[in-house]
């Protein structure tokens, strides 16, 4: 039957590629499909995101018969014979010595080769000895999750499936999880024949293998595509230089002697200090979204949860406030168990610096990798301490911004007068003002309820909470004057461009969407500083 087309070339040798007519083999697949989309429909099989089910079924419901023939060189042999005397066709697992119908023993076997899907899914048993019962076929047959891409559902994911089924009666796995398409900065997807490829081994050199595996993990959603470029490896990085150095500073100050006991037996409400009562709280808070999300498949949530905890919770404040009872059987105890915890809870996320570390503190077993995940102790978990010190945590943030923003130097002490008529507000204040007064840097504090307001003072609001905190001697009067009189008619300048702009019906009209929604959020931004700043030349007057 003569047909019209265009002849294609290679696209890299741009040799012509014509069509060729052969016999081919096919596979019979409604019969192999029909299984294989019951254990979806009753979820015995899950996609992880879960909208890729509806590809998955969408296909195989669909399904045409598979032409399993491929002309190259490499592959298994498709096992047909053809008798060369009477034209038989003999399909056998071994040669035959003769054909069976003319006795001729003038054979040939089918040039072709089998698909690569055809072979590949028989990958889930085959490695494992089938067709024989192995030990391994036993022990790790089936598993559990498919890690895999989106454009593999049909070509591999649905065909292992079906091969499971037919020939070990049961699904390779339960859980399927669709990873994204790596691309780079402008949404291009990385190809070696593009070349804007990131080389791994570049990155590891460079940054570490750590850093590439968690920056990875930390910035890929669900099913997202992650746009990747060499910078968004520096959060890696400095995450894995954090734990390093905190654990550095953890063994360097560890007393081996006082840590030997069971964490729950020695944990007493009464007798620990807040900080310890709240960075257990947190740990475990922190291991039980761990779990949730890594069973939800939310690998980034889990990673994003503990980088959360470890930075910000138990280094910029646990370790923090640490440093002066450090000696204190208490805070050795519970300093060494959060980060051994710490660890065994981070290794999947970065294996390689979380061993070195483990080996270098007490453990047990020989390593990290084969430890137990560490065990949910609900109990040790406290909500009035979470509480408590989420109130401190919001008072030393508010007095170290508005230092910051009357640029009071770091090493100067201050006075701060707190001001609230909640008395249980006073009490927790009362009872914890030694961690205000470390880490705001605060020489003298008052906590009261009737407080008046300082002459020349700046002032914050914390909650109930009123702040106040004098700056005679604090500041150079004059030349702050200046410098935010300086300031705010800059912030003017910007706001008369601004706003001229956007009475521009020419620009208006011109100018893309987000692009004028950007320049209203810039106005409002320049509005609101600019207000900032006469609020605080006032309080310099």
């Amino acid at each position: 039957e003569p047909h019209r087309h265009a002849v294609a070339h290679c696209y890299r040798c741009h040799t012509m590629v014509e069509p060729r007519l052969s016999k081919q083999w096919f596979v019979k697949m409604r019969p192999l499909a029909k299984k294989a989309i019951e254990i979806v429909k009753k979820k015995k099989l899950k996609f992880h995101p879960a909208r890729w089910t509806k590809v998955y079924l969408n296909w195989m419901e669909n399904i045409k018969d598979w032409c399993i023939s491929r002309q190259i060189w490499w592959g298994h042999r498709i096992p047909v014979y053809y008798c060369k005397t009477c034209n038989e066709v003999i399909v056998s697992k071994v040669k035959p010595e003769q054909c069976p119908e003319c006795s001729s023993k003038s054979i040939v076997q089918d040039e072709d080769v089998l698909d690569t899907w055809f072979s590949s899914w028989l990958w889930p048993f085959s490695t494992l000895g089938w067709p024989d019962k192995s030990k391994d076929l036993e022990y790790f047959y089936p598993t559990d999750t498919l890690v895999t891409a989106q454009e593999i559902i049909f070509f591999w994911v649905a065909r292992m499936v079906m091969a499971g089924l037919e020939f070990m009666k049961e699904s390779p796995f339960s859980d399927v999880y669709i990873h994204g398409t790596v691309r780079d900065d402008t949404g291009t997807k990385m190809s070696k024949s593009l070349g804007n490829t990131i080389d791994p081994l570049d990155i590891i050199n460079e940054f570490g293998a750590d850093a590439l595996r968690f920056s990875i993990i930390s910035i890929t959603a669900v099913g997202q595509d992650v746009f990747l470029s060499r910078q968004k490896f520096e959060l890696g990085r400095n995450f894995a230089n954090k734990v390093w150095n905190a654990s550095r500073l953890i063994q360097t100050n560890l007393d081996t002697s006082k840590i030997g006991v069971d964490l729950c037996k020695f944990y007493d409400k009464d007798k620990l200090q807040l900080k310890e009562r709240w960075i257990l709280s947190r740990f475990y808070r922190t291991l039980g979204k761990v779990g949730e999300h890594l069973d939800a498949y939310k690998i980034n949530e889990a990673a994003k949860a503990i980088y959360d905890f470890f930075w910000h919770e138990f280094c910029d404040w646990y370790l923090e406030l640490a440093k002066s009872t450090f000696s204190d059987e208490n805070t050795q105890v519970v300093v060494y168990k959060v980060l051994e915890k710490s660890l065994r809870m981070l290794h999947p996320f970065t294996p390689f610096i979380t061993e070195e570390i483990w080996q270098a503190i007490p453990h047990e077993g020989d390593s990290i990798m084969v430890a137990t995940w560490p065990h949910m102790q609900k109990q040790l978990i406290d909500k009035k301490a979470d509480k408590d010190m989420q109130l401190l945590i919001e008072v030393i943030t508010s007095i170290r911004t508005t230092r910051s923003t009357w640029r009071i130097e770091h090493n100067k002490n201050i006075d701060a007068y707190l001001k609230t008529g909640n008395t249980k507000t006073i009490d927790i204040l009362d009872k914890n003002s030694e961690y205000i007064k470390r880490l705001a840097r605060v020489e003298n504090l008052k906590i009261e309820k009737g407080i008046e307001k300082p002459e020349a003072s700046a002032a914050a609001v914390c909650g109930d909470i009123e702040i106040y905190i004098p700056l005679e001697g604090v500041i150079d009067y004059e030349k702050e004057k200046t410098r935010l009189q300086n300031t705010m008619g800059e912030l003017i300048k910007r706001l008369d461009n601004t706003s001229s702009r956007l009475k521009n019906k020419r620009f208006l009209q011109s100018a893309p969407k987000e692009v004028i929604e950007k320049f209203k959020a810039t106005k409002e931004e320049l509005k609101s500083q600019i207000k900032k700043l006469k609020s605080n030349l006032k309080s310099l007057e």
